[in-house]
C-alpha cells in the first residue's frame, strides 16, 4: 500500500513541476508577445467616428497576447487604411473604391495583402501581361471598422465621390445590416454595455411607408416558427420537434417567397420613399469628453498601452475544456442543428432589439418585425447609393459574404443573400456572391477565417480579392482582363 502511495505522490510531483514548467514557459512566451490595445478611431460628427488621420500603430487584436497575427497599421491623411491617393486621376487610370466594414479595412494581414491591394495587383499585372502602355488601375481602401451601410453610404457622399472612380465595391455581411438602424457603438475601448454611447448615424425611413412593403413581402411564418421556439428547450431537453431536414425545407419554404416579381413591386416603392440622416448630438460631445478621459486617465495621454499580462496556464485550461466540450459534440448527432436554432433564436427572437430594451436583433412584433423593416432600409441605402455612385460616372457592385458568416448560411442569412441578389439583378447593380467562393474553399478543407479572431485571414482576403476580380473580368470592357 505504502509503495502505491510513493507511486501516486511522485506521479502528482512530476505533475505539478510539469505544470510549473509550462506555466513558466507560457509567461515567457507571451511576455515576449504582448499585446496592444489601440484607440483607433476618433470621433466625427457626420460618421461617428472614424480612424485617426495618419496613425501608424502595431495591431495584434483583442487578444491578451499576440495570439495570432501582428501587422503594422499606416492610416492615410483622410482617416483610411490606405495609401496617400490624388483627387485628380491620370488620363489612363482606371480607379476603383471597396468600401465597408473592418473585413475591408483587413487590419490583420499585412497592407499588401489587404483586398484593395490584391485586387490592385491583379488589374496591373493583367495589363502588364497585354503589354498596355500607360493603363493602370487603382483600388481605394475605404474601409471602417463597425461601420454598417449607412455610415458607408455618408463615406460615399462626402470622400468617395471626390475621387470619381469607376466602379465602388460595397462589402456586405449581415450584420452590417443591422448597424445601419442601431446607434449603438463603443469605439473607444471595451466599455460595459450600459456604458456604450449612442453616436453612430442611423438611416430614417417613414415607417407607415415601410409598412406598405410588408404587404409585399412578409416573413411572418418565420417569425412565429422562431416565437415557437423556446431557448430553456433547446438547452435542457433533445432537439425532437423538427428534424433537420423539416428544419432546412422551411428554410428553402421561406426563401421560395423571395420572387423576382416581388423585388420589383418593392423596388418601386423604394424609389417613391424619402430617406433621411440622423446625426449624433448630444451623445456625440459625450463620447468625444470620454475618450479624452479615457486617453488622459487609462492611456497616459497616448491611444496604445500594453494589454495586461494573465496567467498562462489559465488560458491553456480554458482551451481544453473548450477541445473536451467539442470532442463531447461528435458524438451527439444533433449538436449542430441545435447550435443553429439558439443562434437563430438568440439573435433574431421575438424580442425587441437590444438599444431598444430586448435581446433579439431583427425581431420586433408580427405587425411590424424589424427584420422586415431593417432589410427595407439598407435596400432603400443601397438603391440611395447606386444613384450616388452613378451621378459620378460610377457603377456600385454589391459583394455579399452574409452567408460565410453564418452558420452554415441558413435562414436568416440565406433569406438576405436571396433578397440582394434579386435585388441587384433588377436595379443595375452588380452582385459578387462573395460567400460562395469562401465556401467553396471551407468544405474542402482550407480555413478562410482566423480561429480566435474570426475575420478572414490570408487565404480569405486573397479569395475576397480574386472574387472581385473575376466579376471585372465578366463586366470590365477592357479586353487586357479576359485573357
Amino acid at each position: 500500500m505504502k509503495k502505491i502511495l510513493k507511486i501516486i505522490i511522485a506521479q502528482l510531483i512530476t505533475l505539478f513541476i510539469f505544470l510549473v514548467i509550462i506555466a513558466i514557459a507560457g509567461q515567457v512566451y507571451t511576455g515576449l508577445h504582448p499585446s496592444y490595445e489601440i484607440l483607433s478611431s476618433i470621433p466625427d460628427r457626420q460618421l461617428g467616428w472614424k480612424l485617426v488621420p495618419n496613425a501608424l500603430f502595431t495591431y495584434t487584436g483583442a487578444h491578451w497576447y499576440e495570439r495570432e497575427y501582428k501587422t503594422q497599421i499606416k492610416i492615410n491623411s483622410l482617416g483610411f487604411r490606405d495609401k496617400e491617393r490624388t483627387i485628380k486621376k491620370q488620363k489612363d487610370l482606371t480607379r476603383l473604391v471597396v468600401i465597408g466594414d473592418s473585413s475591408v479595412a483587413a487590419f490583420e494581414v499585412p497592407f499588401e495583402k489587404t483586398p484593395t491591394q490584391l485586387l490592385e495587383k491583379y488589374l496591373n499585372e493583367a495589363n502588364t501581361k497585354q503589354a498596355l502602355q500607360g493603363k493602370e488601375y487603382e483600388v481605394l481602401n475605404f474601409g471602417v471598422g463597425g461601420f454598417g451601410l449607412g455610415q458607408n453610404l455618408i463615406t460615399n457622399k462626402i470622400y468617395v465621390k471626390q475621387f470619381s472612380p469607376e466602379y465602388v465595391f460595397l462589402f456586405i455581411f449581415e450584420g452590417d445590416i443591422w448597424r445601419t438602424i442601431s446607434p449603438i457603438s463603443a469605439v473607444t475601448n471595451k466599455l460595459p454595455q450600459e456604458k456604450r454611447l449612442h453616436i453612430r448615424p442611423v438611416i430614417n425611413v417613414d415607417e407607415n411607408q415601410l409598412q406598405s412593403l410588408l404587404k409585399i413581402l412578409n416573413f411572418r411564418e418565420f417569425h412565429e416558427y422562431l416565437a415557437n421556439l423556446k431557448m430553456e428547450k433547446l438547452k435542457f431537453k433533445q432537439l425532437d420537434s423538427i428534424s433537420e431536414k423539416e428544419y432546412l425545407n422551411f428554410m428553402e419554404q421561406q426563401r421560395s417567397l423571395i420572387t423576382k416579381n416581388k423585388i420589383i413591386k418593392i423596388s418601386k416603392v423604394l424609389t417613391e420613399m424619402k430617406l433621411s440622416v440622423l446625426y449624433p448630438s448630444n451623445d456625440f460631445d459625450k463620447f468625444v469628453n470620454m475618450q479624452k478621459h479615457t486617453i488622459n486617465t487609462k492611456f497616459n495621454g497616448q491611444r496604445t498601452r500594453k494589454r495586461e499580462q494573465k496567467l498562462f496556464i489559465l488560458e491553456l485550461w480554458s482551451k481544453l475544456v473548450s477541445a473536451l466540450n467539442n470532442l463531447s459534440r461528435i458524438f451527439q448527432p444533433d449538436i449542430k442543428m441545435k447550435d443553429e436554432l439558439e443562434l437563430l433564436l438568440k439573435i433574431y427572437g421575438p424580442t425587441k432589439p437590444k438599444d431598444l430594451g430586448g435581446q433579439g436583433l431583427f425581431s420586433g412584433s408580427f405587425d411590424f418585425p424589424n427584420f422586415e423593416k431593417t432589410v427595407f432600409t439598407n435596400l432603400k441605402v443601397i438603391q440611395t447609393m447606386r444613384d450616388d455612385v452613378k451621378s459620378f460616372g460610377g457603377n456600385l457592385v454589391i459583394v455579399d459574404a452574409t452567408r460565410h458568416l453564418i452558420q452554415k448560411g441558413r435562414l436568416p442569412a440565406n433569406l438576405l443573400s436571396t433578397i440582394l441578389e434579386k435585388y441587384c439583378n433588377v436595379n443595375e447593380i452588380g452582385y459578387v456572391p462573395l460567400y460562395q467562393d469562401l465556401n467553396k474553399a471551407n468544405l474542402s478543407g482550407q480555413k478562410t477565417r482566423w480561429p480566435y479572431d474570426g475575420h478572414l485571414n490570408e487565404l480569405g482576403y486573397r479569395i475576397f480579392a480574386e472574387s472581385m476580380y473575376r466579376w471585372l473580368q465578366d463586366n470590365e470592357p477592357d479586353r487586357s482582363l479576359n485573357n
